[in-house]
């Protein structure tokens, strides 16, 4: 779970929303849809799914007595949420084969690859991290050659991925702009994506240079709207939030520059 905070100068636009992870995870597949490229269906479905591990802690998320808050997804462990990305993997082999599982898979690679270098983390989230690595790298080898994905297809979807699962988080709020993005080229080269605000424009940027087909791409989701203090009084009250039928829509703009 990831929470969209509007600054103060704009809270009368709406609460604060609790956007859930596998609703981050869509949008990165409206924007890979979005892109100028004819992308094969598997890369696009696993963009859309990347984040599938997480659909059961999503309908019971544990409770952050210091936010008063549901865990942001950053706050939980790798002990915790290595196991549940295992299962996404499965869950995704079993349900639209191994093509979408290797790429779920692979997202896991980098998240774990980058796990232990990025945080002083406890020893069971890091051997859990390790763990999952060693697990699935025979078994990713294995789809790929399967699949006959040789090693630049496989590392260019991967980055795919991963550069849209990181715009989504800044267009749900969770990363702020400015922000620069690596995006592979049809070549498989990288290259550098700055992301902007546009002053004035609540959860509107600039992309440049700009990857999209249209001039403007517009993406959206459904979220929770939290209290209007933005927290709750203890985990019985966010409890009953929970399951309250209570949702909202939401939505983010890119634009690319010169354009209204």
């Amino acid at each position: 779970m990831l929470f969209r905070d509007l600054p103060f100068h704009q809270q009368p636009l709406g609460p604060p929303l609790a956007i859930s992870q596998l609703s981050h995870a869509w949008i990165s597949g409206q924007l890979l849809r979005a892109w100028n490229d004819n992308f094969e269906e598997p890369l696009l479905l696993a963009a859309e799914q990347h984040d599938i591990g997480w659909m059961d802690w999503e309908t019971a998320p544990s409770f952050n007595a210091q936010s008063g808050r549901p865990h942001l997804f950053r706050e939980v462990g790798a002990a915790v949420h290595a196991p549940m990305w295992t299962r996404g993997v499965e869950r995704a082999l079993a349900a639209w084969g191994s093509h979408v599982a290797l790429l779920v898979s692979r997202h896991g690679g980098v998240i774990y690859g980058r796990y232990t270098d990025r945080h002083r983390v406890a020893e069971a989230d890091a051997k859990a991290a390790q763990g999952y690595l060693d697990a699935q790298r025979p078994i990713e080898a294995a789809w790929a050659r399967s699949l006959g994905l040789d090693a630049a297809a496989l590392e260019r979807q991967t980055a795919l991925v991963a550069l849209v699962d990181t715009l989504s988080l800044a267009l749900c709020g969770e990363l702020k702009a400015p922000l620069e993005l690596r995006a592979p080229d049809r070549s498989g080269r990288l290259q550098t994506l700055r992301l902007d605000a546009r002053p004035g424009h609540a959860f509107e940027f600039t992309l440049s240079p700009w990857p999209f087909r249209a001039d403007v791409v517009t993406v959206e989701g459904e979220a929770r709207p939290l209290p209007a203090a933005g927290r709750f009084a203890d985990e019985a009250a966010m409890r009953a939030w929970f399951k309250s039928a209570e949702r909202t829509a939401f939505h983010a703009r890119l634009v690319a520059e010169g354009r209204a």
